[in-house]
């Protein structure tokens, strides 16, 4: 807790959120210009999670995108309804259902790994080669760590 005498401590998360959005919000507009004018922020982040070839079962989509199931089909019925991802019956469990991106998905997935690669390279021109590999590299670094890097809290600061 912090008192009224200590300097206001600026994280970094909300400049890396605020980057994260403007990009976003970047792609989703090339993605409409691309002809996928439906196609908002959580539609992105959604085909982000399921992989190309065989897909992915709808429980580990609602656990990776870390909402609930019901949230992730509303998502995928939406898309569904773009011809962007399909339902399959999954072959190894007759209750499971498998989402996997069609045909029409492909494209708008490589309209947005060009912008997103445009943006990068902006970002790279801008701090230069030098700073931006040394970013790069520390965020990689960072993630790859086990807890992605922060330390458990002290035992005084776990609440029963």
């Amino acid at each position: 807790m912090s008192s009224d005498s200590e300097p206001y401590r600026t994280f970094v998360f909300e400049p890396m959120r605020a980057l994260e959005r403007a990009a976003h919000r970047d792609v989703v507009a090339q993605l409409a210009e691309a002809g996928y004018p439906g196609v908002r922020q959580p539609h992105v982040k959604l085909l982000a999670f399921v992989p190309r070839g065989e897909g992915i079962r709808m429980s580990a989509l609602a656990e990776r995108m870390e909402l609930t199931k019901g949230a992730v089909t509303q998502l995928v019925t939406y898309l569904e309804g773009l011809g962007l991802v399909e339902r399959l019956p999954d072959p190894d469990d007759g209750r499971a259902v498998i989402v996997r991106p069609t045909a029409a998905a492909h494209r708008g997935y490589e309209v947005a790994r060009q912008r997103l690669a445009e943006i990068e390279e902006a970002w790279e021109a801008r701090v230069g080669p030098r700073r931006w590999a040394a970013f790069r590299k520390t965020l990689l670094e960072l993630s790859e760590l086990p807890g992605h890097g922060w330390p458990a809290p002290a035992a005084d600061d776990v609440r029963s």
